[in-house]
C-alpha cells in the first residue's frame, strides 16, 4: 500500500498540471473573430439621380402643370365672361369669385407705373426737368386719365413746362376732371402750387 501511494505522488509531481473539471466556466474567453470576406461590389446606382436637386424635378414639374392648364383654360390678357359667366382674366382667374391678392395688386401697380414713365418720357420729355414732387404730379393724372388724356391738358401743360404752377394748379382745379375726382385734383393741384408733398401722403 504504501508503495502504491508513493509511485502515485511520483506521478502526479512529473505529470503535467491540468486544469480541474469546470475551471474554464469561471473565467472568460476571448471570442473568436470570423474572418472577414472580402468585400462584396454594390449595386450600381444612378448617380445623375442622386446629384440632381429635388427643386429641379418640382420645377419641371411645375412648368408642366402651367403649361396643361394653358393649354385647357387658354390666355386673355383682357377682362372676359367664362362659361360660367363670370369675370375672367389672364389664365382662368375668376374675378368675381376669387379677386386678387393684395400682393398681386402691388405687383401689377409697380409694372403700371414703370409702364406710365416709360410712356410719359418719350411724350413729355422735358418732365424730367420737374422736380419730384411736380413729375408725382403728372404721373398720377396720367395714371387716373391715361396718357392720352393727361395730353388733353394742353394749356395746362405748357403752363408747367413755363414752370407757371400757380397758373397750372388753377386750371387744373378748373377742369371736369377736377370735378369727378374732387379731393384728389384738390391735392395734386396744391402739390402742383407749392411743389410739396401733403402730410396725408407722407
Amino acid at each position: 500500500m504504501l508503495r502504491f501511494l508513493k509511485s502515485l505522488t511520483f506521478w502526479t509531481a512529473s505529470s503535467p498540471k491540468k486544469k480541474p473539471i469546470g475551471f474554464d466556466r469561471n473565467i472568460p474567453s476571448t471570442p473568436s473573430i470570423p474572418k472577414t470576406s472580402a468585400p462584396q461590389p454594390r449595386p450600381s446606382v444612378d448617380q445623375s439621380a442622386i446629384h440632381r436637386p429635388i427643386i429641379e424635378t418640382r420645377k419641371k414639374q411645375r412648368a408642366a402643370m402651367i403649361h396643361q392648364l394653358t393649354l385647357h383654360e387658354g390666355m386673355r390678357l383682357a377682362p372676359y365672361k367664362c362659361t360660367s359667366g363670370k369675370l375672367t382674366i389672364g389664365i382662368g382667374r375668376n374675378l368675381d369669385d376669387r379677386g386678387i391678392t393684395e400682393e398681386e395688386a402691388a405687383y401689377l401697380l409697380g409694372n403700371d407705373i414703370d409702364d406710365f414713365q416709360d410712356r410719359l418720357a418719350r411724350e413729355i420729355p422735358w418732365m424730367v426737368e420737374l422736380d419730384a414732387v411736380r413729375q408725382r404730379v403728372l404721373l398720377d393724372m396720367a395714371f387716373n386719365l391715361g396718357v392720352p388724356g393727361l395730353l388733353k391738358f394742353k394749356r395746362t401743360l405748357a403752363a408747367i413746362k413755363g414752370k407757371e404752377y400757380d397758373r397750372a394748379a388753377a386750371m387744373m382745379l378748373d377742369s371736369r376732371w377736377a370735378t369727378q375726382v374732387g379731393q384728389r385734383a384738390k391735392r395734386l393741384s396744391h402739390m402742383m402750387a407749392t411743389g410739396h408733398i401733403p402730410p396725408e401722403l407722407i
